[in-house]
């Protein structure tokens, strides 16, 4: 998946300018992904969607101290969401492998269990973000500056 491109950047623009776009666009990129891969847990959209989290968490940790101290927290929980997709896509990519081996049958039983429960907490989590207003804040933060900034 191709990361959208973030418009209005110029060499001359001002470094928190810069983080706020940057931040926004990540995040209605994340928000757009997410959205859908709650509604049809397609397996290519939960990967784009880590995709996602991994590009929001990377710009956070490289332009956080542009946004203030949201952006600590915002960046552990793009973590949590990057580290549990990844899971469920391993989960997707080999469950897939295992199809038609006897011998393998119980791990493949396993592995599926094992992606149920990790879709399941992926649900409760993306549920958990929308309702403490994550998007929201974060996007407050990047448009708020800290002092100093």
């Amino acid at each position: 998946m191709k990361a959208r491109t973030v418009k209005g950047l110029r060499p001359w623009t001002r470094l928190d300018d810069a983080a706020e776009r940057i931040v926004c666009e990540r995040l209605d990129e994340l928000w757009a992904l997410g959205s859908e891969a709650a509604a049809t847990g397609a397996t290519e959209t939960l990967h784009d969607l880590r995709i996602a989290a991994k590009r929001l968490r990377y710009v956070l940790e490289i332009l956080g101290h542009t946004i203030g101290p949201y952006a600590e927290k915002a960046t552990a929980q793009a973590k949590s969401l990057q580290d549990l997709l990844g899971d469920l896509h391993d989960c997707d990519v080999l469950l897939p492998r295992l199809e038609g081996e006897a011998d393998l049958a119980e791990v493949a039983d396993h592995l599926a269990a094992r992606r149920a429960r990790l879709h399941t907490e992926f649900d409760e989590l993306w549920l958990d973000l929308e309702r403490r207003g994550v998007r929201a804040r974060l996007e407050f933060a990047a448009k708020e500056r800290p002092a100093g900034c």
